[in-house]
């Protein structure tokens, strides 16, 4: 993967800054439930689209539905990322090349950390109640967004 192409993938998640700043902020005002004791954004995805849902967890068994006032918590909506759409290289000779597919989707991962991170400052994240694990679970690791460092679930 060339330079050019590792700079389209940027752009392509940069795309997103507006929303998933203005997404934070939704968040940090959100009335979570009272037993939430973390966010969980989870990624998901390969070949150029990941999505990352937004779950509220108490602890990291446990999954949470329902906000502080008992409603349902479908308004956490989550965020989709379609990397493809801003490379100039035609798609269908991407996926035909697993290398450059495994490449680009590392990289978007790597950076999706960076960009997150940034976004969650920019939003206030440095004042939340709660922290927001960026968490990948193919691998098992999560990000701290708040805390500004990776952790381990147990």
């Amino acid at each position: 993967m060339d330079e050019k192409m590792k700079l389209q993938i940027i752009e392509a998640i940069n795309k997103n800054k507006d929303t998933v700043i203005d997404r934070f902020r939704f968040m940090f005002q959100y009335p979570f439930h009272p037993d939430a004791t973390f966010i969980l954004l989870e990624v998901d995805g390969y070949s150029g689209d990941f999505g990352i849902s937004v779950t509220q967890m108490s602890g990291w068994g446990r999954q949470l539905n329902t906000n502080a006032h008992g409603e349902d918590d479908s308004d956490l909506a989550g965020f989709i990322f379609h990397i493809y759409d801003n490379i100039d290289q035609d798609e269908s000779e991407i996926v035909e090349d697993d290398e450059l597919v495994e490449e680009i989707d590392e990289f978007a991962k790597d950076y999706l950390v960076t960009f997150f991170k940034k976004c969650f400052d920019e939003a206030g994240g440095k004042q939340s109640k709660i922290p927001y694990y960026l968490f990948y679970p193919n691998s098992g690791d999560a990000y701290d967004l708040l805390n500004d460092k990776w952790t381990y679930p147990q």
